[in-house]
């Protein structure tokens, strides 16, 4: 682990980067493992290594899916929350077997305060998804639907993929509801679309696992 989430830290100075990694630990936890629910105290910062992670919020009083983000290797969990809020406004799930870095709340807030660049290397990974989150909303206003599920099907692949002779599988096993929440449509919608591009021969669908067959054809869209 020490060699994973170092080579993520390489921004910061020698000093700062020890600091870290002598106060992180390692988690490495199934699929459908829950890391946090919404509304559970902030207890750390988490940095994904290995695997791939779900970030969803739901509406209660309407039992939907709200929002789904994929959180993958190199990226954080928790930090939106870290330094203010003291529960946590979405729930993290493992897709597949995942690993983690983990530092207590307490002990990032120590190093944040001797090490500042600490703090900047956070900021850094925030504004990273409030710029995926701006580019979202931008393509939910100017780009059809039937476009933003073909993009996020090639996205997801490129991420997460399984590359094989067949295609590329992409096996996190997203609901429609989630598929829905990812893009900004309604899970009708998503599955009338992916009938779709199945029915021209250039998705494979099996259950929750969808496989990439032409590629070039959805990146074309």
């Amino acid at each position: 682990m020490t060699s994973k989430l170092g080579g993520l830290l390489d921004d910061l100075e020698l000093e700062a980067r020890q600091a870290v990694l002598e106060r992180a630990q390692e988690l490495l936890l199934p699929p459908e493992t829950e890391i946090y629910a919404q509304g559970d105290l902030v207890d750390g910062l988490y940095v994904v290594l290995d695997g791939a992670v779900k970030e969803v919020s739901y509406a209660e009083d309407e039992g939907c899916v709200q929002l789904v983000r994929l959180v993958g290797p190199g990226e954080i969990l928790g930090a939106g929350e870290l330094f203010s809020d003291t529960v946590h406004t979405l729930s993290a799930v493992t897709l597949r077997q995942t690993a983690l870095a983990w530092v207590a709340r307490t002990d990032i807030r120590k190093v944040v305060i001797r090490y500042p660049s600490v703090l900047v290397w956070v900021m850094k990974h925030l504004v990273g998804q409030l710029g995926k989150v701006r580019a979202a909303l931008v393509e939910m206003v100017y780009v059809d639907s039937a476009a933003r599920l073909t993009r996020k099907l090639v996205e997801v692949a490129e991420r997460f993929g399984k590359r094989t002779p067949q295609g590329v599988l992409i096996d996190l096993k997203l609901s429609r509801d989630e598929w829905a929440a990812l893009v900004g449509m309604a899970p009708e919608t998503v599955s009338r679309v992916l009938h779709d591009l199945e029915r021209r021969g250039w998705i494979a669908l099996e259950g929750r696992r969808i496989w990439l067959l032409k590629e070039d054809k959805l990146r074309s869209q």
